[in-house]
């Protein structure tokens, strides 16, 4: 799993806490996401060993919404998944995929749907935006939103990714995580999602 890889799931985590459910008041700006691995556990918490070599105690609640991501392929995607894209405009005005994210059904509708530009001029539609898959020609993806449909070139280099949510139960020592929640008076994290991150062997 590169560093690039890690970096991508912050969207992820955004998209399904705070502003990206319909609804949600905005909130004081939270803290960045901590990355790191699991190396102990609790009744109602767990302990991260953090990127930056500390250990962090992580609440976990009934709220807190738990993922797994894996490394899936072109070829496990499928007519009607819901996925989310980040894709780049070419000069002829296609749209190639830098990264794919397949969400499990029980996500649709608990994000908005659309399309986004970022001011890098690519289409943020990675997590924050459900479309679902028309049809697949070849490498190419046919996707339909409320506003319309898109066609997205996808590259042999894209990575794609398969989201399930996990329960608390199902959490282990050794599991590297991505985190985003609030701080709490006592120095802890108070989960608001957290992402298991499977690292492919090499």
């Amino acid at each position: 799993m590169t560093r690039r890889s890690i970096v991508m799931l912050v969207p992820v985590v955004l998209s399904l806490v705070g502003g990206g459910l319909s609804g949600t008041a905005r909130a004081a700006p939270a803290p960045p996401p901590v990355e790191g691995v699991i190396t102990a556990l609790d009744a109602a918490s767990i302990t991260v060993f953090t990127r930056t070599g500390t250990s962090l105690r992580v609440l976990i609640s009934s709220d807190t919404r738990i993922v797994r991501r894996q490394a899936a392929r072109f070829d496990q995607i499928r007519p009607h998944d819901f996925v989310g894209v980040t894709a780049k405009r070419e000069p002829d005005g296609t749209l190639t995929a830098v990264s794919i994210n397949i969400f499990p059904p029980e996500f649709q509708g608990r994000v908005r749907e659309g399309q986004f530009l970022m001011e890098s001029g690519n289409l943020m539609t990675n997590a924050m935006v459900f479309q679902n898959v028309r049809r697949i020609e070849g490498r190419t993806l046919y996707l339909r939103f409320p506003e319309g449909t898109a066609v997205i070139n996808v590259p042999g280099d894209a990575e794609i990714f398969r989201l399930t949510t996990m329960r608390f139960g199902e959490l282990r020592s050794g599991m590297r995580v991505v985190v985003r929640g609030t701080s709490t008076p006592d120095g802890s994290l108070a989960a608001g999602s957290l992402t298991v991150v499977d690292v492919p062997s090499r």
